[in-house]
């Protein structure tokens, strides 16, 4: 993933959800990812985001030029025990 990848997916975010707080984790997060390592993201607004927004987003993310697979998860809206593992290794992008 290079910076042009994460520009794209903060634009397309960003434009369904101005205010969301991007956080990258998982592998690549910890810096143990291969090469196609998929790309894991949580979104967080400060509370649960509308399935239709998520839809959109997800939608739009499938429609761009990332060659990676991208995993999208809204942050209040998943089990505590999966909340904190992303907590764990989160790296919050800063736009």
């Amino acid at each position: 993933m290079n910076d042009l990848d994460k520009i794209i997916l903060i634009n397309i975010i960003k434009e369904q959800l101005p205010n969301a707080k991007i956080c990258l984790f998982g592998s690549r997060a910890r810096n143990d990812n291969k090469p196609k390592s998929d790309i894991d993201l949580a979104i967080d607004i400060g509370q649960k985001i509308e399935s239709q927004t998520m839809s959109k987003i997800k939608e739009n993310i499938e429609e761009c030029i990332i060659p990676f697979t991208v995993d999208i998860v809204d942050i209040n809206n998943v089990q505590n025990d999966f909340k904190i593992q992303i907590l764990k290794d989160c790296m919050v992008w800063k736009i």
